[in-house]
């Protein structure tokens, strides 16, 4: 079984993998540090997939846009991505991670549907995949159940990270005004 990168994790811009973290500008490759990639895309009337936005961030600098959340989603978010279902989930993708990791939601089982906004998710050090730890998918439902439960600090802090860090091509902001940016 391979751990290498899937292809969906490589950079949109040159459709290379990520070379360094968006906030931190550290070598992503090479430096023996984790990071996370975190890619959305909303799917079209017409079954295409459209990137709303990509961030490839270093785990060192995503613990520290956590500290800026409220203690309230924190502890939400904990609730939803450090429970041991999750975790259950994750482990049983593991097995053939590369045939079903984004065949449906992680959460809900749904699967990605037209206009459906969804994520994908990796956690990688050196281009290779963290053991045990198989990519995974957030569907659009999950993503507005987040949504609903972060409080109105975490959601300022989330839209100054995208406004600074992932300005969305001018051709696709039409796709997201009806979207709240959240990272997980």
């Amino acid at each position: 079984m391979s751990t290498r990168m899937p292809e969906d994790f490589y950079s949109d811009g040159d459709d290379k993998p990520f070379l360094n973290c968006k906030v931190c500008e550290r070598e992503l490759n090479g430096s023996g540090v984790p990071y996370t990639i975190e890619k959305a895309y909303k799917r079209t009337q017409e079954g295409e997939d459209v990137t709303l936005f990509e961030v490839a961030i270093c785990i060192p600098c995503a613990e520290k846009q956590a500290q800026k959340m409220s203690k309230e989603s924190r502890r939400y978010l904990a609730s939803v991505m450090g429970n041991q279902d999750f975790f259950e989930k994750r482990q049983g993708l593991w097995e053939n991670w590369e045939e079903n990791w984004k065949s449906k939601c992680i959460f809900s089982d749904s699967e990605v549907k037209q206009n459906d906004e969804y994520h994908i998710v990796g956690h990688f050090q050196d281009g290779e995949l963290l053991p045990q730890q198989a990519p995974f998918l957030i569907g659009q439902e999950m993503i507005e159940e987040i949504q609903e439960n972060l409080s109105p600090e975490t959601k300022e802090e989330m839209d100054r990270f995208g406004d600074q860090f992932l300005g969305p091509d001018p051709t696709i902001k039409a796709l997201m005004e009806d979207s709240q940016f959240v990272l997980v």
